[in-house]
Parts: structure tokens; C-alpha cells; sequence
């Protein structure tokens, strides 16, 4: 990350930490700018609300995504799993602000819906890459159902390791995401993981046991 993301970065978890500590509604965008060292102005220039201080890290994760996709030389499933990876390594960087900012959601309902528009944002970066990749053919729906997707196991993750310190979670994810990314792969590159397909004739009086067998030595 640097220099000016980094700062924005601490910026924002100060900010989080100090409106977990006194409450969101009843501090003033004064006092919050003056309890993390900043003036008013500045603090305006650089988040622009208090809102914007809390998904300050959202918004760097956005564009961190967009470089990512934008650059990547890696194939689609790999770009949109590092992608997507990256963005978790943002959100849970700090994994005290990343605490304290969830509690705030869910004490908020304004910040909730806030938080909604974030998660469209996610899946518009997401759709715009794959319709640029997409093979000709390929449904409408396609890239709209693979960037919901993207972002439903995304926060996934995130919800099991916020609610349950579940780090497990957070390593699993890329094999997740690969896993979602392969059964879309005909449609943006590559091919899905083969499914045999296996065509067997026998004789009408064959008992289901006799079949089954039959059907098991071949797949074998």
C-alpha cells in the first residue's frame, strides 16, 4: 500500500475506534477530525463524512480491485481470486477497527444500507471486468450471477471470521472462489473441471445390481 492509502488507512481506523468509543450519533464531525489529528477541512477532503471515514477502507479496497483486474496477467480465475482476496486482506488488515466497525453496522440501520451500496459497488467492478473477457455466446446473466457470486463468498468469509474468529475462514476462501470461478470457466476462459459422461448398454434383464456393477467397472 502506499504512503497516501497507508495514511488514509490509519486515518479511518482512528476514526472507527474513536466512534466505537463514543458513539456514533452523538459525535460531531469536529470532534471526530479532532480526535484523530486533523483539521476540519482536511478531514472533509479526505473522507468527506463520518460515513465515509468508516468505509474509508471499502473504498480502498475498490480501487485496489479495479487495479488488480485492470493489470492482472493472470487468467480469470486466478485474477478474480487474488482480487477478491486482496480485498478481504484490506478489510481485516486491522483486525481491531475491522471488529469495532462491524459493531457499528449492526448498531446502525443508516450504516447497514450504507453498507449495501458498498456491496453493489463490489459487484459492479466484478461484472464490467468479466463482461470485457466474456466469450462470445455467453449469457447476459452470466458475468451479473458470477460478480454476485464473487461477492456472496466473499462475505461469507469475512461474517465467519467477524462472528467467530474463524481464521480457517480466511483460507479457505481462495480455494472457494476457485472453485465458484471453474464452474463458470466455458464462458470467460478455460475449461470447467470435465464431467465424464458415460454411455452403457446392457441387457433388458439385467437385475439394478447387475447394472450398477457394470456402471462402477467402467468408471473405475
Amino acid at each position: 500500500m502506499n504512503e497516501s492509502r497507508q495514511a488514509v488507512a490509519e486515518s479511518a481506523a482512528a476514526a472507527v475506534r474513536y466512534l466505537s468509543m463514543h458513539g456514533f450519533e452523538n459525535t460531531t464531525v469536529g470532534e471526530l477530525a479532532d480526535a484523530i489529528g486533523m483539521s476540519r477541512s482536511t478531514f472533509f477532503r479526505r473522507f468527506g463524512s463520518k460515513e465515509d471515514a468508516i468505509f474509508a477502507d471499502h473504498d480502498l479496497a475498490l480501487a485496489r480491485l479495479e487495479e488488480l483486474l485492470s493489470e492482472s496477467e493472470l487468467g480469470p480465475s486466478g485474477a478474480l481470486t487474488y482480487g477478491t482476496v486482496e480485498v478481504l486482506h484490506i478489510l481485516v488488515r486491522d483486525p481491531e477497527a475491522a471488529r469495532l466497525r462491524w459493531e457499528l453496522l449492526r448498531q446502525n440501520p443508516a450504516l447497514r444500507e450504507r453498507e449495501l451500496v458498498i456491496t453493489h459497488r463490489y459487484e459492479r467492478v466484478f461484472a464490467e471486468y468479466l463482461g470485457r473477457i466474456a466469450l462470445p455466446g455467453t449469457p447476459s446473466w452470466a458475468p451479473v450471477a458470477l460478480a454476485a457470486g464473487l461477492v456472496a463468498v466473499h462475505n461469507s468469509a469475512l461474517r465467519r471470521w467477524l462472528r467467530h474468529s474463524d481464521y480457517q475462514a480466511l483460507g479457505a476462501l481462495e480455494g472457494e472462489l476457485r472453485e465458484l470461478t471453474e464452474r463458470f470457466a466455458p464462458w470467460f476462459g478455460g475449461e470447467a473441471q470435465g464431467r465424464r459422461v458415460l454411455v452403457a448398454s446392457f441387457d433388458p434383464g439385467a437385475s439394478p445390481e447387475e447394472i450398477a456393477q457394470a456402471i462402477t467397472a467402467h468408471l473405475n
